[in-house]
């Protein structure tokens, strides 16, 4: 082998080892960066011989089908921990068992009741059925306020993830084209980084092209292509009592998105279907409520003789507008308990008013047994979101392990690799600088 061959194989070496050099330092100056994809050097053989380096090329380490997992069970933990922490305030709002819940409020109604069944010409016991009612108008009042405050502020933060999604698809276009222009290792761990904070607020399906662009698509419809992207908007549907619809807008016009899971699926969800069917449950315990009771009070006679007179508003649409009437509020005594007008001591109607806590109201439950059928639905609805979610952070953080043992950086195996490196490196300059000492020799001899 000729002394210029050995000069060659030598400075290749020596550029091959400088690059290997700088990219284990690159790895290792980034091992604390978030979505940094570790990088490798391979250093293949040339055609002059045993041992004879070739330039060295830079690789990222990828591993798609690990990312494609992460992303789609990013989703379900996107709309799990939404459920998980949206179905907890509805806990806190019924604030069940508590002395200020609806149900020992009710249970201190229907008592208030049978006390005055017991003692008909009492005024104090009037007195406290009143007191009762006014205290049992108020919770279901309350309910009703803070229930609709958290399905109002559930829209607000639906519209304000709606542009977290859109702020994410303008990034990964603007990355797209970047990446169609001039591809680099930096560009896609961008993308992926997007990829993956778009997946857990939204289900997406993403197709990766070969120059390194992606395709996202959302409901069947293109979010983010080559060339351009397609944004969300949320409306609220006047035809559906205030609920919640995403559209993307598109060059054809908009189109309805089914957003099933991430944590705008979640929050869908919720906002449509759950605190919905909710607030309609303690609409329907408001309503059978006061119409029953009314229906016996207003047949029913008090201690003035006066009769067919609501103890509850007349005509309650729901726990809104559930309450006491104006001239119960003010005067105890119209509370009617008698059946017979000349008979104050009568206590048919309030022991008949006191008994409906057993009456089968609502689809074949008492008014009780339905609102603890409520509480119930709630509190599986925690729970199970609970369960969910602690297990799909378990399974993404398994697979982000998985992950990491390929694509992530590893300081120990770093060091060791950037050692054998500079040695190399030391050693082909060594060789260089024998290469240029034999050739400075030979010149010299006459």
């Amino acid at each position: 082998m000729s002394i210029s061959n050995i000069l060659e194989i030598s400075k290749r070496s020596l550029l091959n080892h400088q690059s290997a050099i700088n990219t284990t330092a690159n790895n290792i100056a980034n091992v604390y960066t978030e979505g940094y994809t570790r990088r490798t050097v391979d250093l293949s053989k040339l055609s002059l011989g045993f041992g004879q380096m070739n330039e060295s090329a830079v690789s990222r380490m990828k591993n798609r089908f690990l990312d494609n997992q992460i992303w789609y069970e990013n989703q379900a933990l996107g709309k799990e921990s939404m459920n998980e922490m949206l179905m907890t305030q509805v806990e806190t709002i019924f604030g069940e068992p508590s002395d200020a819940g609806l149900s020992n409020i009710m249970t201190e109604f229907w008592n208030a009741w049978s006390n005055l069944a017991n003692t008909p010409e009492s005024e104090s016991a009037r007195s406290l059925v009143r007191d009762k009612g006014i205290l049992l108008s108020n919770t279901f009042n309350r309910l009703d306020r803070n229930l609709k405050n958290l399905q109002r502020q559930s829209g607000i933060d639906i519209q304000q993830k709606v542009n977290e999604v859109n702020q994410l698809i303008v990034q990964l276009g603007t990355v797209n084209k970047q990446i169609d222009s001039h591809r680099s290792d930096d560009l896609l761990d961008q993308r992926d980084v997007l990829l993956s904070e778009l997946s857990q607020k939204v289900d997406i399906s993403v197709t990766e092209n070969e120059s390194g662009t992606v395709e996202v698509i959302a409901g069947g419809h293109i979010l983010v292509s080559e060339d351009y992207t397609n944004q969300l908007k949320g409306n609220t549907r006047q035809d559906k009592d205030g609920l919640f619809h995403i559209e993307i807008r598109t060059i054809e016009g908009d189109k309805s998105v089914d957003a099933k899971s991430g944590q705008l699926g979640g929050m869908l969800e919720f906002h449509n279907v759950h605190i919905s069917r909710f607030m309609s449950s303690i609409n329907e315990a408001a309503i059978a409520l006061s119409k029953e009771v009314n229906h016996i009070h207003s047949n029913g006679f008090n201690l003035t003789g006066l009769t067919e007179m609501n103890f509850f508003n007349e005509n309650v649409t729901g726990a809104r507008d559930f309450g006491i009437t104006a001239e119960i509020l003010s005067d105890s005594t119209l509370i009617a308990t008698s059946s017979d007008p000349d008979s104050q001591g009568d206590s048919v109607i309030a022991q008949a008013i006191s008994d409906l806590q057993f009456s089968k109201l609502i689809k074949g439950k008492s008014v009780m047994d339905h609102y603890n059928s409520i509480i119930a639905d709630v509190g599986n609805k925690v729970q199970e979101a609970r369960f969910i979610h602690n297990n799909q952070e378990k399974i993404v953080q398994q697979l982000q392990i998985q992950k990491a043992s390929v694509t992530g950086v590893s300081l120990d195996e770093e060091m060791t690799q950037l050692i054998q490196f500079e040695q190399a490196y030391e050693a082909a300059a060594r060789m260089i600088s024998t290469l240029d000492e034999m050739v400075q020799t030979v010149l010299s001899i006459k």
